[in-house]
């Protein structure tokens, strides 16, 4: 961990802390954890968003000449920070809920700065974390040691044998495209979904093996998802942690914003997974990727709801072959999602 890190860990800390303590004190002062959920975000888009924001602000100068210009200046991105950010509001926020209570401080500090998963998670919540961290001492267990050398090996495999070479092999078809048919490029294509997969899946098994010989067990990443037969069971599957954290501080609470239909089957997805899209990078390309994403969610409801209303649909898509059709289907269509990711 770079000193930059370790200094806004530390901040951030302190700062959630002290929040979660106001708000299990005064639940009646919503404000609190508004403040508190305010600061922490503003902490993120002034390390990681500045220069997003400043091609943004230059691009509608340009559009219209009597705005300002200015320049923002980016600061230095310091290690993990995205993580670090949601793990803290959604511990503010299931304090306001009541689904977890404050704990020692420095075992928040711990929860906050944990190495293993400080980089690329999972994004563990502080409510699993907890009960493992507040007895007195983590007892050595071979078994612990066995378990979590097995999953880092596991890992390592994942992340150095499959996904760096596939990632070898295809790389000259995306640096070169025009060159190869068409046929290479959807190699390609598919090469690159099985890469992506197996470097986070990989990193994955690292980080909650690297856990594990220390006592904790975190929570699983990834489950087959390109075996998914829908784009909603891909994302119950892929990067669990994540997709759980998006489902319950973003999703839920937009779909209380309002009960029209076109709120709730339309801009509820899109907005989630264009918030999802935009955590992972500061560039529209990744803004374009959550909502590809989201507009299928959003397509996905709604042929859940026109399931509904017609049996005979109903009991055809309990059938084998049409399983076997929408895990073809969801993968076809996250691969050219990948698309836009890259």
């Amino acid at each position: 961990m770079d000193k930059w890190s370790l200094v806004l860990v530390i901040v951030l800390s302190v700062t959630s802390f002290i929040f979660g303590m106001l708000i299990k004190r005064k639940p009646s002062k919503t404000w609190l954890h508004t403040i508190g959920v305010i600061f922490i975000l503003g902490v993120l888009v002034a390390f990681k968003y500045l220069g997003f924001l400043n091609s943004v602000f230059m691009s509608l100068a340009d559009f219209a000449h009597f705005l300002p210009r200015f320049e923002i200046r980016k600061l230095l991105l310091p290690l993990g920070i995205s993580y670090i950010v949601f793990k803290h509001i959604s511990y503010l926020t299931d304090i306001k809920w009541g689904l977890v209570k404050p704990g020692r401080f420095v075992d928040f500090v711990l929860y906050s700065s944990l190495f293993t998963i400080f980089v690329a998670g999972p994004i563990e919540r502080y409510e699993r974390f907890k009960p493992q961290i507040e007895q007195s001492r983590i007892s050595f267990s071979w078994n612990n040691i066995d378990k979590g050398f097995i999953r880092i090996v596991f890992g390592l495999f994942k992340k150095l044998v499959l996904a760096d070479w596939i990632g070898f092999f295809i790389s000259p078809v995306w640096t070169s495209p025009n060159q190869y048919n068409t046929w290479i490029r959807l190699l390609a294509l598919i090469g690159y979904s099985l890469q992506i997969y197996f470097d986070f899946a990989g990193y994955s098994d690292i980080a909650i093996g690297s856990s594990r010989l220390f006592g904790i067990k975190i929570m699983e990443n990834f489950n087959n998802p390109y075996l998914s037969p829908s784009i909603s069971q891909f994302w119950r599957r892929w990067h669990i942690s994540l997709s759980d954290w998006i489902r319950d501080y973003l999703f839920f609470p937009l779909s209380k914003v309002s009960s029209k239909s076109l709120w709730q089957f339309l801009f509820v997805p899109v907005i989630s997974m264009a918030i999802c899209g935009l955590w992972h990078g500061p560039a529209w390309h990744y803004v374009l990727w959550g909502i590809w994403h989201g507009i299928a969610l959003s397509l996905f409801q709604l042929w859940n709801q026109f399931k509904r209303k017609n049996k005979r649909i109903a009991k055809v898509t309990k059938s084998m072959l049409y399983q076997y059709a929408g895990t073809v289907l969801t993968f076809t269509y996250v691969s050219i999602g990948w698309l836009l990711f890259r």
